[in-house]
């Protein structure tokens, strides 16, 4: 049976400080995230519910007294729920999408301790395809790895296209493409550890 994706929302087994890194990592992650672009909870209040469980861990660690911690622990409570909301927001936009569970900055299930973040994909290689105006992409296969997106763009310019999704790292064909004109294309490896950083450029021109 296939695995569906899904961002988990076990923040009550986390350490205190796992639970502040999370959190952040969540919050940079979705801010001007076009795939989430109505979060609920806002972000805003995350952020404070974040700030002052920050505020509230600091005293409690500098004092250490039982009020400070207790006061430390009601913090974290109203933190948690606000975290399992916004992952049920995003399992809900997502539906199992990986790549789009990734970019959130949620943990998600099928985690291996074993397994670590994508390397930087290396070996990208690009060939005619079969017909005038399409390339091949190949590049060098990761273990561990659940999915890999490709970018394209004529040379020069600023703007990528979309973010294609692909299994396989051999014979991928991007089309249709301007023939005589030079094209560069960017790949990256994606699991449930996160998204690897992208390759160098491999530039062709089409025929």
């Amino acid at each position: 049976m296939a695995i569906k994706f899904k961002a988990l929302i076990g923040f009550t087994r986390m350490k205190d400080d796992e639970l502040m890194v999370t959190g952040a990592t969540i919050i940079g992650a979705m801010t001007d995230n076009v795939h989430f672009e109505q979060p609920t909870p806002e972000l805003a209040t995350v952020q404070g519910l974040l700030d002052d469980f920050s505020a509230k861990l600091t005293a409690a660690r500098r004092r250490g007294s039982p009020e400070e911690t207790a006061l430390k622990n009601e913090s974290r409570l109203p933190l948690e729920a606000a975290l399992r909301q916004l992952a049920y927001y995003v399992n809900g936009v997502a539906e199992g999408h990986l790549s789009t569970l990734l970019s959130s900055g949620f943990p998600t299930n099928g985690a291996n301790g074993s397994v670590q973040s994508p390397l930087k994909v290396e070996g990208v290689k690009l060939s005619d395809g079969r017909q005038s105006g399409q390339v091949r992409v190949d590049f060098d296969k990761q273990r561990n790895v659940l999915m890999y997106e490709y970018q394209y763009r004529l040379q020069g310019e600023n703007e990528w296209s979309e973010r294609f999704a692909t299994s396989s790292s051999r014979a991928n064909i991007i089309a249709p493409l301007t023939a005589a004109e030079r094209y560069e294309v960017r790949v990256r490896a994606l699991n449930t550890q996160g998204t690897g950083d992208w390759s160098d450029n491999a530039t062709m021109v089409v025929r």
